[in-house]
């Protein structure tokens, strides 16, 4: 692995973004969770953000769009065994409850399928004009910081990698989240 992350600056145009904001609006929202499986459970302190679950068929195009990125970092940086994302997730932290995510990882490790999260991947929707705070931030490793904040960027990282978003203190902050599978590791 030669890097542990990278971003793509402004990858998608801002009326990409905005277009996908306004998609977002035709499917509907909920309460975000945390866990998988049978311990997928609200927590609040934990989590406090909205989503929305994009069909990943219907957005074919996004799909496509976002693995030209996924593959070329996949070729430089990771080297890892990948197919496609099953899931495309919208995600708003808004100021009114301090929306947030912290430390986590996006791997599920006793998982019975035969797939894994290799890769995850963050399109940054907002304009940094949108809001204050909502920072990404990874455990151990140096932070994306300003160069993830331009609306279009695109961040992937291995799934494994521990990370958080912190809260949001003013505005709205949105986001695309997507998690590229493969074959489990050996």
């Amino acid at each position: 692995m030669k890097n542990a992350w990278e971003i793509w600056g402004a990858g998608l145009p801002a009326v990409e973004c905005r277009d996908i904001i306004e998609r977002a609006a035709t499917y509907p929202e909920q309460e975000a969770t945390v866990g998988f499986s049978d311990s997928l459970r609200s927590d609040q302190v934990h989590r406090t953000s909205c989503i929305r679950w994009f069909d990943a068929v219907q957005e074919q195009a996004l799909v496509t769009r976002i693995m030209r990125f996924v593959h070329a970092s996949n070729r430089t940086n990771f080297g890892f065994d990948i197919v496609a994302p099953l899931e495309l997730q919208f995600t708003e932290y808004r100021e009114a409850n301090m929306g947030h995510y912290d430390w986590h990882h996006d791997v599920w490790l006793e998982s019975p399928q035969p797939f894994s999260r290799k890769l995850s991947v963050v399109v940054q929707l907002s304009s940094p004009d949108d809001y204050e705070g909502g920072e990404f931030e990874f455990f151990g490793l140096q932070n994306p910081g300003a160069t993830f904040l331009p609306q279009g960027s695109i961040l992937i990282f291995p799934s494994f990698l521990q990370h958080r978003v912190l809260p949001v203190t003013k505005g709205l902050r949105r986001s695309l989240v997507t998690w590229v599978e493969g074959p489990n590791w050996r």
